[in-house]
């Protein structure tokens, strides 16, 4: 497991990633970039996304999960900027299949939910998979 860095933007909205193993993530700190001010009101409603597949055999998706982990979990109104350094309120729970089921390949990708990014503005996340 090691330790990755994302940046969603304007411009590329989606992170994903792709391995022959079961994902487990440990999400560990996040950032929204945003010159705008009343971040927190935006944040509220926000969530990342992510989605977990497992392919199987002849290409067929065996599994699709979908984790919504919202930033208001992240925060309280008397935070002070859009910095969470030490996340403990995001658990990712992997995927539950049966131990001999024909998987192949796992795919993972992360996007934004309720949050429409302005040409300035950025979702940064450091997670451990």
């Amino acid at each position: 497991m090691a330790l990755q860095h994302i940046r969603l933007t304007r411009d590329q909205p989606i992170a994903q990633f792709a391995g022959g193993t079961m994902p487990r993530l440990e999400f560990r700190q996040a950032l929204f970039h945003t010159p705008i001010p009343g971040w927190q009101q935006r944040l509220y409603r926000a969530a990342l996304v992510v989605t977990t597949t497992a392919n199987g055999l002849d290409g067929r998706k065996l599994v699709v999960d979908h984790q919504a982990l919202r930033f208001a979990l992240l925060y309280n109104s008397t935070w002070p900027d859009p910095v969470f350094l030490k996340i403990n309120a995001w658990p990712y729970k992997p995927v539950e299949l049966r131990e001999d089921a024909p998987v192949t390949s796992w795919s993972v990708e992360m996007r934004l939910r309720e949050l429409r990014l302005g040409p300035d503005e950025w979702v940064e996340v450091i997670f451990i998979g």
